[in-house]
Parts: structure tokens; C-alpha cells; sequence
């Protein structure tokens, strides 16, 4: 049955992946990220470890995934700022593992959160500029 529902949500993936476009893509992987250290601070505060963990592990696999994604041949000096970017966050990241401190995650929700809007913005204008 795991493998099931496994392979269901990859092909949901697949399908999305083709009908999302490139920027309303990282748009979601921002907010989801964001979402993830929300969870992962609410469950600082109510000691809840596994949780924390749970959650921190997965805003990491996005941030990580954002920083595979990056084009240093097309993206120029834009990709060079968001490599620096990316492992400064991912360094962020491991640490409220490590120090179990909502203002780690406070830190990294308000920085994720510039760069969504930055995002956001492009896809808006791109958006605009097609139509």
C-alpha cells in the first residue's frame, strides 16, 4: 500500500511539475519551506522533538533542493548570490536541530520569506508581460 500511494504521489509530482510554471514552482517551494520551520518553531515551543525534527528536515530537503537546482552557466551572478544564499540557510537550517532556538527559525521564515516575495514578483511580472 506504501508503495502505492509513494508512486501516486510521484506522478501527481510528474503531472505538476509539466503544467506549473518554472516560477510559480519555486514560489511553492519557498512557501513550503516557510511552512515547514513555521511547524518546526511551533513545535520548539511545545517540546514536541520528533516533530521539530520531522519538520526541520524537511524545510532542509527544499532549501536543498532550490540550491541543486541553480544554473551557474545561464543564472551568471544572480545563481553565484543564491549559492551563497542557499548554504548560509542550509547551514541556519541544521542548527535549530542543534539548538532547539525559534529565532533560527524566526531568522530563516523572514529571510525565505524576502526571497519568496522576490519571487513572487517575477512571476508576477511574467505573468503580466504574457498577457
Amino acid at each position: 500500500m506504501n508503495a502505492h500511494i509513494h508512486h501516486r504521489a510521484a506522478a501527481a509530482y510528474g503531472q505538476a511539475a509539466q503544467t506549473i510554471p518554472p516560477l510559480r514552482q519555486i514560489v511553492m517551494l519557498y512557501e513550503g519551506a516557510i511552512l515547514r520551520l513555521q511547524e518546526a518553531r511551533q513545535a520548539i515551543l511545545d517540546d514536541r522533538i520528533e516533530d521539530r525534527h520531522r519538520a526541520v528536515s524537511k524545510a532542509a530537503a527544499i532549501v536543498d533542493a532550490l540550491h541543486g537546482c541553480l544554473d551557474f552557466e545561464a543564472g551568471g551572478e544572480v545563481a553565484t548570490h543564491l549559492d551563497r544564499f542557499y548554504t548560509y540557510v542550509s547551514f541556519r537550517i541544521r542548527q535549530i536541530d542543534i539548538a532547539n532556538d525559534v529565532s533560527i527559525c524566526d531568522e530563516l521564515i523572514a529571510r525565505l520569506g524576502e526571497m519568496r516575495g522576490s519571487w513572487a514578483a517575477l512571476e508576477n511580472a511574467e505573468r503580466r508581460a504574457a498577457g
